[in-house]
């Protein structure tokens, strides 16, 4: 699964940065030091909208249609010291809380959470139905803003 996890981060990381790459309206930019400090999924999900209208796209092919049923957990706090999975009743309606709530949830789940150090019986067999899910939707993604495969080309490092 550690391999999983890692390929999803990669893809991910390749796919938002090519998108804040492609059009910096897609980029949440501090306006005193210009630094870009994350993907804008609202304005992603308004251009989405325009390219394929939510309310007619067909989410039984698309092989992301769990992230628009089933929102992923958040990581809460207890009262106690501890820590818990929850989560809670968000009807997925737009691509903006489509990509706003359940794939940056999703993403912040893989990057920051280990269910196997904190099991709750709504989260086994999800990791690798939620990982299959980004995948597709990351796909999705770069297919709608690029002409090639171009945005998932491997990291050149020198």
């Amino acid at each position: 699964m550690d391999d999983k996890i890692a390929e999803f981060m990669l893809l991910a990381a390749k796919m938002e940065f090519f998108l804040v790459n492609l059009d910096q309206d897609f980029a949440h930019v501090d306006g005193g030091t210009r630094v870009v400090r994350g993907v804008n999924w609202d304005r992603i999900g308004q251009s989405l909208e325009g390219m394929y209208p939510f309310a007619d796209f067909d989410f039984e092919g698309s092989g992301f249609q769990i992230l628009k049923e089933t929102v992923p957990q958040y990581l809460v706090a207890k009262e106690d010291g501890g820590l818990k999975w929850d989560s809670e009743a968000v009807v997925v309606s737009s691509w903006h809380t489509l990509l706003g709530r359940s794939y940056a949830q999703l993403r912040n789940n893989v990057a920051h959470g280990n269910k196997a150090q904190l099991p709750a019986p709504f989260t086994h067999n999800r990791t690798k139905d939620l990982l299959e899910a980004g995948h597709c939707l990351i796909q999705f993604i770069g297919e709608a803003y690029s002409h090639d495969d171009s945005w998932s080309y491997a990291i050149q490092f020198q």
